[in-house]
């Protein structure tokens, strides 16, 4: 037992529709609204002191709940009622410290979701996938970091140790981590983060006649989106690119990898930006065998080897049903880091994750604090390749998946912040109370000298 354990005494969640500005498009589907889930904790310690805490995500059901049979109203609905019931659950819990409290939290969310289709006739059909649940309780867990953050002498990243927690890795990960604690695996946190820029399928990469004579005068204008990925370069100075591929034919994404590197470099030395591009590519899931990833590997190495040297990884690129695998990604893993994302979503199947030849794992604070924390000190100790990705966070959000990734020991040194390409105007006050986060110099986030004393 540790003076600064948390029981939590009231527990308050709102939600905000949101619109894109610009649709995001995923394999699954088009993301053009969305809700914004804020969790407020109110929180007393061992010690007697009162803490507060607070939590942000978007619920995003288009990827986490994709479900062809249900419209995004009523998944929306539904995980809107779930977070309801994680509120009420947490209410009058137990002293604990946050990673035991967010363990039971994960496992608390699943059962709840299960109660929760006995009352649902939508559910009995098509039952809430666990990724949804996670996403659900993302912002509890969040608030119960950060009120515990409230009530520490040091910063809250230096403090997952053995002086504040009471078990270490091995009651969540097992004996390998016996006298380990995720303080072993954190780096010291940086202050420059190089962002990451997501270019979709449809997206333009050149601008035309008429937008160019347009923009001369206003790229710095921060209220006018670019509408191709050449002025986002000589805007922001971008150095870092995620493609979404469309997964559905080798020749148009190898094609389609090869454009946007050649413009991207183009566009680069434009702008003044050394080095080259750095690309990484995400299919979400469309390929439905190895085979036709190695034939888009095959392609570029056979037509702009130079592509393929500036290939850091491949982001989920099969389906997330682990079970239905009948074949392995050990030979793509062979030729170019592969990472899980959405296959991810029970720290049970990091084992089986490994044994399929994924290289490593994409970490997600939209997964919860306390299971991106787990996954990513797994991950290190077993020396996978590792990322932080991003959820499009808005607001409070990104701030939380920014602290926790400058604290991250990852093998590509980026910060996929996408926010500013599809929801660049949300959450004002929360922009406003953290501005550094929300501006990029140089292709980078410069984050301010100190964190406060939670995850923010």
């Amino acid at each position: 037992m540790k003076a600064t354990d948390i029981r939590v005494e009231t527990v308050e969640v709102t939600f905000d529709d949101e619109r894109l500005s610009v649709p995001l498009h995923l394999s699954k589907g088009v993301i053009e609204a969305i809700t914004y889930a804020a969790v407020t904790v109110h929180a007393r310690t061992r010690g007697g002191g009162a803490v507060q805490g607070s939590g942000a995500i978007l619920l995003s059901d288009v990827w986490a709940f994709p479900a062809p049979d249900l419209d995004h109203e009523d998944k929306d609905r539904l995980m809107r009622r779930l977070c309801r019931a994680i509120a009420a659950w947490l209410q009058d819990d137990p002293y604990e410290d946050p990673i035991e409290k967010g363990i039971r939290l994960e496992q608390a969310a699943v059962e709840l979701a299960v109660q929760l289709a006995d009352e649902e006739p939508l559910l009995q059909s098509t039952p809430m996938p666990r990724l949804a649940v996670l996403n659900c309780m993302a912002p509890f867990d969040a608030a119960l970091h950060d009120a515990w953050g409230a009530a520490l002498p040091a910063p809250l990243y230096a403090a997952y140790t053995a002086d504040n927690l009471n078990q270490d890795l091995s009651a969540s990960l097992g004996a390998d981590f016996a006298g380990r604690y995720p303080a072993d695996y954190l780096g010291t946190r940086r202050r420059a983060l190089s962002v990451q820029h997501v270019v979709g399928f449809n997206d333009a990469l050149t601008p035309t006649n008429e937008e160019r004579a347009e923009r001369s005068e206003d790229i710095e204008d921060p209220s006018i989106l670019p509408s191709d990925v050449t002025t986002w370069i000589a805007r922001d100075r971008l150095r870092y690119f995620k493609l979404k591929l469309r997964g559905q034919s080798p020749a148009e994404d190898a094609e389609r990898l090869i454009e946007v590197h050649g413009v991207a470099s183009q566009a680069m030395e434009a702008a003044g930006v050394a080095g080259g591009p750095r690309l990484s590519v995400d299919p979400n899931e469309a390929y439905q065998e190895a085979a036709m990833i190695i034939e888009v590997l095959d392609r570029v190495t056979a037509q702009k080897p130079q592509a393929l040297a500036a290939l850091d990884y491949i982001e989920q690129p099969t389906p997330r049903d682990l079970a239905a695998y009948t074949d392995t990604l050990h030979e793509v893993a062979a030729r170019v880091p592969v990472v899980v994302d959405e296959s991810l979503d029970d720290l049970d199947n990091l084992d089986w994750i490994h044994r399929l030849g994924w290289s490593g794992l994409a970490v997600k604070t939209c997964k919860g604090h306390t299971h991106s924390l787990l996954a990513y000190c797994w991950g290190r100790h077993h020396n996978l390749y590792l990322t932080l990705q991003d959820l499009t966070n808005p607001g409070l959000a990104l701030v939380h998946s920014a602290n926790f990734c400058a604290h991250l020991r990852l093998d590509v040194d980026c910060f996929e912040g996408n926010y500013r390409q599809f929801m660049p105007l949300s959450r004002p006050h929360e922009q406003a109370a953290h501005p550094a986060y929300f501006q990029v110099t140089d292709g980078q986030l410069l984050l301010p000298p100190e964190m406060g004393s939670g995850l923010y």
